[in-house]
């Protein structure tokens, strides 16, 4: 675990512990450095990361300097942040060398980083040598960096935390398991959490989603997790996939294909960090979590191809694949999120493998029925450098997923079939509600890493 704490005191001749800071700089902290270490070999320094072993001259075995006019572009940050989260040890942050505009944005950068870049799944390894040991990492300075440093490290914590609800087998990471964690939310203010069972969902007539159950003995489960702390108006809904696992059903994946299918309810466990993160800032809106959790398995009432659904809208829906489930479960939970009071909605769910052809693993497609909503979706997501990019939704997609038999179809075929996705959604959104559809079958995971928590820094900020 890393954990990030002010140090109220420092002193060169008694810290234990290795000093990192930005160099040149005009603090004092610098300057009685100098009378230890001669300028000459600081000012030298031509690498954006040095480690000067100190050979007992002060207290620090090591100092490590990070040359500012490195730090002062933006493009090489993220190599400066790696080098500091990867020392041994506790480390002391010098955190009054860091100056100029982007002083506050590089303190909170720096504490996330600190963390996220210090992630590692590893709960199931059983040999020492695979426990990392805790890191410190201290913030010493006279300026006032408290609200930054803690806003990052809150965003750094919370972020690992949804990677292991990702990386989770399904055997750890049941719908069972996922509603103990939605309920654990509870102790926050301003949180309520709703837990509706099959019988509740039965009655509120959501034939999409209890038809992906129907081939898995683990009852389904309707997550509600408000968070009430504004007199707004707006009221949002995000509503996240939360398929546990996914075999494609009777529409069997194949044996290279299933492996990974844990991570599809990534959508899921960003919904609901991402309203953890407002509750731990105490933001001040109105935001839903919503969850339609299930496994999709096979079983002997598992749906078939041809079978026709009803959905809570009332609409029929013509099953073409058993393996286009995720949207079968986002049309009832949209449609509830709006019977909920919601005027905006966002859905992220890791949907179709036809957004990882066409954008790969760098961006999230984004769909939208108001270009002014997907505008601040944007402008938040710069802002978590989480990249987006808007994908097409037009007359013609809504065309290709008409059914001669129902209302609508559950897939479209092999052409564009992120935006008939898409379109499929857009089908249970009512024409007054601002609606954003983000598919992060691409960017969700990497391989290397596994879980991304991608989009959760993007919706906590589309409230800030």
């Amino acid at each position: 675990m890393v954990d990030i704490h002010e140090q109220t005191k420092f002193d060169w001749k008694t810290e234990e512990n290795d000093v990192v800071f930005v160099y040149p700089s005009n603090t004092v902290e610098v300057k009685q450095l100098e009378d230890y270490i001669p300028k000459s070999t600081l000012s030298q320094i031509d690498e954006p990361f040095t480690t000067i072993h100190t050979l007992n001259l002060v207290g620090p075995k090591r100092v490590h300097v990070i040359r500012k006019e490195d730090l002062a572009q933006k493009a090489k940050r993220n190599d400066i942040y790696k080098k500091i989260a990867s020392l041994k040890g506790d480390n002391l942050v010098l955190i009054d060398t860091i100056e100029g505009d982007d002083y506050l944005e590089i303190v909170q950068e720096l504490s996330e980083n600190l963390v996220t870049i210090n992630y590692s799944f590893d709960y199931y390894k059983t040999s020492e040598q695979n426990q990392k040991q805790d890191k410190n990492y201290y913030y010493y300075g006279k300026s006032k960096i408290y609200d930054n440093m803690r806003k990052g490290f809150v965003y750094g914590t919370l972020i690992n935390r949804c990677k292991d609800l990702v990386n989770k087998p399904y055997n750890k990471m049941t719908v069972a398991d996922l509603v103990k964690h939605a309920k654990s939310l509870e102790t926050y203010n301003h949180i309520t959490v709703e837990i509706f069972n099959k019988e509740e969902i039965k009655k509120m007539n959501m034939g999409a989603f209890l038809g992906v159950n129907k081939g898995s003995k683990e009852e389904p489960a309707l997550i509600l997790v408000s968070y009430q702390n504004s007199d707004e108006s707006r009221k949002t809904a995000l509503v996240g996939k939360g398929v546990m696992y996914d075999t494609g059903g009777y529409s069997l994946k194949s044996t290279t294909g299933m492996p990974g299918m844990k991570t599809d309810m990534a959508g899921a466990a960003s919904v609901l960090t991402a309203v953890e993160i407002l509750a731990k800032l105490n933001v001040k809106a109105n935001v839903m979590a919503i969850v339609a959790a299930t496994a999709n398995r096979i079983g002997d009432d598992a749906i078939v191809p041809d079978d026709i659904l009803t959905a809570a809208s009332g609409a029929t829906i013509e099953i073409i694949s058993t393996d286009a489930e995720g949207r079968l479960t986002l049309a009832d939970a949209v449609w509830f999120a709006q019977q909920k009071g919601a005027t905006h909605v966002v859905d992220i769910a890791t949907l179709t493998g036809a957004m990882v052809r066409a954008l790969g693993h760098e961006y999230t497609g984004a769909f939208t029925n108001d270009q002014d909503y997907l505008s601040e979706l944007l402008s938040a997501a710069k802002k978590a450098n989480e990249p987006i990019w808007h994908m097409p939704l037009s007359d013609g997609y809504r065309e290709i997923i008409k059914s001669k038999v129902a209302d609508i179809k559950n897939s479209g075929g092999p052409l564009a079939g992120a935006s008939t996705a898409a379109a499929f959604i857009e089908h249970f959104i009512k024409p007054e509600t601002k609606w954003i559809h983000l598919d992060i079958a691409g960017t969700a995971t990497k391989e290397k890493y596994g879980a991304t928590g991608v989009m959760v820094k993007t919706l906590a900020e589309l409230f800030q």
